[in-house]
């Protein structure tokens, strides 16, 4: 893909790299935007109440998928970065922040916390972010996330269940804008998988 189809892109990270390690503070060439995940869309669910506690994990993910910058993949094996935009936090935060939102709002569990929390759990989701970008497809931009879960006994450790979650959303058009609405999008749809999920294996270690 031509990189003239992407005009919003900062330079490869490797030169960007290479930049910062020689000089201690560079000023950005333009203002910097801060953007989040929409809120997920999910609605209280009329299935029935699970009397459990859920400890979400922050998932672990390896760079650049770690940071907070909008990442492209404009071709296998290569990222870039939007130019004068950045996540409001590390890309696996947002991730987790939007799994929790998700979880409280289908309404199902006694309770949801963070792996902050100091409270009790019955049970953990751990989980690596594989895929946090957007790509060209057949011409098309669409927004990839990918999740690898194992649902673990907090007793032990065990691992109960383990599953792969991966989500495509067409994004509107090459504006930030758009490519921001198809993470959000994508991000809602993972949530609503996982969250069916994690719930029907939870269901099914009670019976």
């Amino acid at each position: 893909m031509s990189l003239s189809r992407m005009p919003r892109l900062a330079m490869p990270l490797l030169v960007l790299s290479g930049l910062l390690s020689g000089c201690s503070l560079l000023p950005e060439r333009e203002p910097v935007r801060l953007f989040t995940l929409s809120e997920p869309s999910l609605s209280a669910s009329p299935g029935s109440a699970c009397d459990l506690t859920l400890r979400v994990d922050t998932p672990s993910a390896g760079s650049p998928l770690d940071g907070p910058r909008l990442l492209i993949m404009p071709s296998p094996g290569e990222f870039q970065a939007y130019a004068g935009a950045r996540w409001r936090d590390d890309a696996p935060l947002l991730v987790r922040d939007h799994l929790i939102e998700a979880f409280r709002l289908d309404g199902r569990l006694a309770a949801v916390v963070d792996d902050a929390s100091r409270a009790r759990s019955d049970a953990t989701l751990a989980s690596q972010l594989g895929a946090f970008y957007s790509r060209y497809r057949k011409g098309t931009l669409e927004v990839m996330v990918r999740l690898d879960v194992q649902l673990l006994d907090e007793a032990n450790r065990e691992v109960l269940a383990s599953q792969r979650i991966e989500v495509a959303a067409p994004s509107d058009d090459d504006s930030l804008e758009s490519v921001v609405e198809a993470f959000g999008r994508a991000a809602d749809q993972l949530a609503s998988e996982l969250v069916d999920w994690t719930l029907r294996e939870l269901a099914s270690q009670k019976s």
